[in-house]
């Protein structure tokens, strides 16, 4: 079955996985809980709850993956419902008719991209517009396919920016932002990595990320499975930030021991540039040709793990 990061899973039209990896491993889908559907609606459920509602629900689903040494939701292929893709989430809402407040501004910032010639099939939205459980407060969450085209989409967005037809996040919005990350950064570190990295602005009312997939030849391969060895806290400069904005972010090191950071958290996609010195906290994993890497983010919130550069 084809699947790819961003793209969701649907069980039973109650329970609702984000895809974390194209790896499929015992002949099930690598996911995370995000959503759960009852009575009262939709629900985004963080880390923990996730756990605790997986173990109750679905225990059949707690999976642990030898490829990533890490707990997940596996899902076997023959229990899944449906397959949300956020490229055929932008064919509906170009074709919507009666569109609310959310999906307009979601049109406005995909019309744009078009009319600056970018293709539609190379563009989603991922997350609550896809799932069609947004509401007033709810981000846009853009996916380009494709790394090439992603740094060009990031130029378009800082002259949208430039000349007002996009906008720039105001202090309550980069403060709403930092709080929904829950990292383990002060504010002012967060806003300051954040605002180098152009893939966030204002759509309408709407707080918009941009986030990126590589392209099948564009994706750097990994040397797993990967086996855990504690935690630890590092200090390199980066001579390599080519895989910084994929999925894992990737930034390659000096260090003597510790040849790459990676995180699969996306506060830390684009966080650092070649020649800059960071600082990562992290999980070290050891890959099947003997390197060793630090992994930063092995949940969502990633908490007590970060990349931060010294400036």
């Amino acid at each position: 079955m084809f699947i790819r990061p961003k793209d969701y899973i649907g069980v039973d039209d109650k329970l609702f996985f984000a895809v974390v990896s194209e790896y499929q491993e015992e002949g099930r889908a690598l996911t995370w809980l995000r959503y759960i559907k009852d009575e009262y609606g939709m629900h985004k459920i963080d880390t923990e709850q996730a756990r605790k509602l997986v173990s109750e629900l679905r225990p059949e689903f707690l999976f642990y993956s030898k490829y990533a040494d890490s707990d997940l939701h596996g899902i076997p292929l023959e229990s899944i419902s449906r397959v949300y893709r956020p490229d055929q989430t932008v064919v509906r809402l170009l074709n919507m008719t009666g569109p609310d407040n959310k999906q307009r501004d979601a049109i406005k910032i995909l019309k744009l991209l078009l009319d600056a010639g970018i293709q539609e099939q190379n563009i989603g939205i991922t997350g609550s517009l896809m799932l069609d459980t947004h509401n007033e407060n709810s981000d846009v969450d853009i996916v380009i396919y494709g790394r090439e085209l992603f740094f060009k989409i990031k130029k378009h967005i800082k002259v949208f920016i430039e000349t007002s037809q996009l906008g720039s996040l105001s202090d309550s919005s980069w403060q709403d932002a930092y709080q929904r990350r829950d990292c383990s950064l002060s504010f002012e570190e967060y806003k300051f990595h954040e605002l180098r990295k152009f893939n966030k602005c204002m759509s309408g009312t709407s707080k918009v990320d941009i986030s990126m997939i590589p392209e099948v030849y564009e994706r750097y391969q990994e040397n797993g499975p990967f086996k855990k060895h504690g935690q630890d806290k590092i200090a390199a400069i980066v001579t390599d930030d080519t895989y910084a904005f994929d999925f894992p972010a990737r930034y390659f090191t000096d260090h003597k021991t510790i040849s790459e950071v990676v995180s699969y958290t996306a506060t830390y996609v684009g966080q650092a540039r070649n020649g800059e010195k960071i600082e990562a906290s992290g999980f070290i994993e050891q890959g099947g040709d003997g390197k060793k890497r630090l992994l930063v983010g092995t949940s969502r919130e990633a908490n007590n793990e970060y990349i931060r550069i010294f400036t």
